[in-house]
């Protein structure tokens, strides 16, 4: 169960992507400013919040020069208490959330995740990149693609993360080698 003090700081502007920043980078230490820039955070929200996350325990820091470098903590019991905060990703919440509306068009056969989202390995602000799978039979390769660029806008309307669809008929998809054979094995996160 997650911790009240946990809830409390995490509902605090820009502590979320600090620690799913860390978290991406487990073996890595950030200074403040390089912390701030990968995760899209401001300097000096981050300054307050790594010194409340460190008194907290959920962060460890070290005087290194002039700069502070700060880590993920090592302590088993927080660590595992951070594993119990749900995804909260949200790139990948913008990927379903876009998959599932487009998927409610009947010519949409599956949606796949790639890139660097699809590997893990994004950081916050990234664009999110998903294959459309569609039936050449009911739709042209023109319509497919200006139907899921409407889609991806909307979900950026809400989320402010941008969709970037890539359309791929299911006749392509089904040859040898190429494109195709590198989406195989993708994350299928919608499929008909």
């Amino acid at each position: 169960m997650i911790s009240a003090e946990l809830i409390g700081i995490l509902a605090k502007k820009g502590r979320i992507e600090l620690i799913r920043t860390l978290k991406a980078y487990p073996d890595r230490d950030f200074t403040i400013n390089e912390l701030a820039k990968v995760s899209g955070v401001p300097t000096m929200t981050t300054w307050r919040a790594v010194k409340e996350l460190k008194k907290s325990g959920f962060l460890k820091t070290r005087k290194v020069g002039n700069a502070v470098s700060v880590a993920i903590t090592d302590d088993r019991e927080k660590l595992r208490t951070i594993r119990l905060v749900p995804e909260t990703d949200p790139q990948r919440s913008a990927a379903i959330l876009f998959a599932r509306r487009l998927g409610q068009n009947e010519w949409v056969d599956e949606c796949r995740l790639f890139g660097n989202i699809g590997r893990g390995e994004h950081a916050p602000g990234d664009d999110v990149d998903v294959a459309v799978i569609y039936s050449d039979t009911s739709m042209s390769a023109d319509q497919a693609k200006e139907k899921a660029s409407e889609f991806a806008l909307e979900v950026k309307s809400e989320t402010n993360v941008s969709v970037v669809p890539l359309c791929i008929s299911s006749k392509d998809m089904s040859r040898r080698g190429g494109l195709a054979s590198e989406l195989r094995d993708k994350e299928i996160i919608f499929r008909r």
